[in-house]
């Protein structure tokens, strides 16, 4: 999946039932059709993000579902990108512009974002350049 992909449409799901631990559930849609599932459990599972070709699954603390919430319908656009190169990453964000790129930034931030776009160059993933 690119980085910073713009999120094109989504869904909010409230749920009620004796089956999942989690009552809220946001589906994003991507410009190239990327399917994210964010679910917000009382406590993530440790293995809280799953990437599976064009597929994502995070759980996330329920007490994000309403900043994430927030952002879905007061924002646009809204950019979402997901990957495991220095770790598990989920980021919503108002801006194609990925933390650590800009001049107030931190610097550990910089160089996750520097780290980020060397290792899809290299990869050779499309959507990197």
């Amino acid at each position: 999946m690119p980085l910073a992909e713009r999120v094109t449409d989504y869904t909010i799901a409230q749920l009620k039932n004796e089956v999942v631990v989690y009552q809220q559930v946001v589906r994003l849609t991507t410009e190239t059709g990327h399917q994210a599932f964010v679910a917000f459990p009382d406590q993530p599972p440790a293995q809280w993000l799953t990437i599976n070709g064009s597929n994502t699954t995070a759980f996330l603390e329920r007490g994000e579902f309403d900043r994430i919430h927030h952002l879905l319908q007061t924002e646009t656009p809204l950019f979402f990108t997901s990957s495991f190169i220095v770790g598990p990453v989920f980021n919503l964000s108002t801006s194609a512009e990925l933390p650590g790129e800009g001049a107030a930034d931190d610097d550990a931030l910089a160089q996750l974002a520097a780290t980020m776009r060397q290792h899809l160059a290299d990869s050779g993933e499309p959507g990197s350049a």
